[in-house]
């Protein structure tokens, strides 16, 4: 983990639920657990942490689906591992309609040592939130962000900008968003890569927006999607946005490679995106506008490994 004040720290790995209430259409989870979520008990999570303690970790990665799935539970798991290991600073993922409705909770999290929210955002557009059933909207990714900022809190947001429903305008605006809100820091870029998965099971696989996408219709997998990858195969109706995706994926991947700062590859993805849409140009970096909305220098918390899908 990187810390705001720039210094490092052994990241360590526990849960205090396991499941999820909610069936986002696109999410694996909703075939296995079918909105169901257990808790794990505080104590039994205490005495994870001190293992991870006692090996090393200095920090935890609560790795629940949504640690907001029970918020009583949550803010007991943090207030014990707070008493019981003060120096240990923790993240976790929440859904933005839970972090607006228990948006008082965020300053205690704040203080017993939360640094960072990953939230899955996924998209601005309504229309694409809808078909995926995330539960928000693109005004209430905006209202999360002010109000995890407001607690002190460094929100995370993880993305999937490749759906069959978006198109290269969205992509675009995507971009213009993550700079205006100060979060090109807090975006790995890979998530600016992502294609959307339906694997079998998924909600999606059946469901009248996803159908005319799929390259091919039959129920079994030999039929329509691709066993070795476990997912249904689709194409874009704009081939722009397939080939942009390859192209952002490449560019990603090869910056991770090179340790490439995050605002490099920003604006390799910008210029990826306008030569697309067949702009001119790029348009500038504004790295000082961008050090301002990000906090004027401080690190943004992180974890120094970002996973590629």
């Amino acid at each position: 983990v990187v810390r705001p004040d720039g210094s490092e720290g052994i990241t360590g790995y526990t849960e205090a639920t396991r499941g999820c209430k909610h069936r986002c259409r696109h999410c694996p989870l909703p075939a296995v657990y079918d909105g169901r979520f257990f808790v794990v008990p505080v104590e039994q999570v205490v005495a994870d942490a001190r293992r991870l303690v006692a090996a090393g970790a200095t920090h935890l990665t609560l790795g629940d689906p949504d640690f907001m799935n029970g918020p009583r539970h949550a803010i007991a798991v943090a207030r014990a591992l707070h008493d019981a290991l003060p120096e240990i600073t923790f993240d976790v993922t929440a859904k933005v309609e839970h972090l607006l409705a228990h948006r008082a909770l965020l300053p205690e999290l704040a203080r017993l040592g939360c640094l960072f929210v990953v939230s899955a955002v996924e998209s601005l557009s309504d229309r694409v939130l809808s078909i995926l059933d995330k539960g928000h909207t693109r005004a209430d990714v905006a209202e999360a962000i002010a109000v995890t900022r407001a607690a002190g809190l460094s929100l995370r947001p993880s993305l999937l900008p490749f759906t069959p429903w978006s198109t290269l305008e969205e992509y675009v605006e995507l971009l213009d968003f993550i700079e205006s809100h100060g979060l090109v820091a807090a975006v790995d870029p890979v998530q600016l890569a992502i294609r959307l998965l339906v694997p079998p099971g998924s909600l999606l696989a059946e469901h009248g927006e996803f159908l005319p996408h799929r390259r091919a219709a039959g129920d079994r997998i030999s039929k329509g999607s691709d066993e070795a990858a476990l997912t249904w195969r689709w194409e874009h109706p704009d081939p722009r946005m397939d080939a942009l995706q390859r192209a952002v994926y490449t560019a990603v991947e090869q910056a991770a490679e090179r340790g490439e700062p995050p605002d490099e590859t920003f604006d390799a993805v910008r210029a990826l995106a306008a030569e697309a849409d067949g702009s001119s140009s790029a348009r500038p970096a504004r790295r000082a506008e961008r050090a301002r909305l990000s906090g004027e220098g401080r690190s943004v918390p992180r974890l120094t490994e970002p996973w590629f899908c």
